[in-house]
């Protein structure tokens, strides 16, 4: 078995917290508004299926299907807009579903 097979990424907000398991395969983990999603959120700037957390070999990727998109803050403070696309998660960041980190109550993300 590889090493990397039971990593997982870790989601919080407020008390709210959701492991993104990590087993051999295929991972997908929805994010959004709608309560089918994974991990729900609220804010009006949120979509109802808004963003997915995938797995790609020992990497975790946000893939953004949003109108608004989503901000991300990785660990070295920078932050990325991404709409309609994919970003590698590293680290630990936040995440904010539709609005600007500083506007919105992000999701804080770490690998564990």
């Amino acid at each position: 078995m590889e090493a990397h097979a039971n990593l997982c990424l870790v989601l919080e907000i407020d008390e709210h917290v959701a492991e993104v398991a990590a087993q051999a395969g295929s991972v997908e983990f929805n994010l959004g508004r709608d309560d089918r999603n994974d991990f729900v959120v609220g804010g009006e700037f949120a979509s109802r299926r808004h963003a997915r957390i995938i797995r790609e070999h020992k990497d975790f990727y946000l893939v953004d299907f949003s109108t608004n998109g989503t901000y991300v803050q990785t660990e070295d403070e920078q932050v990325t807009h991404v709409h309609r696309g994919k970003l590698k998660l590293w680290g630990e960041g936040w995440i904010s579903l539709g609005e600007p980190l500083n506007l919105g109550q992000p999701i804080h993300y770490r690998r564990a």
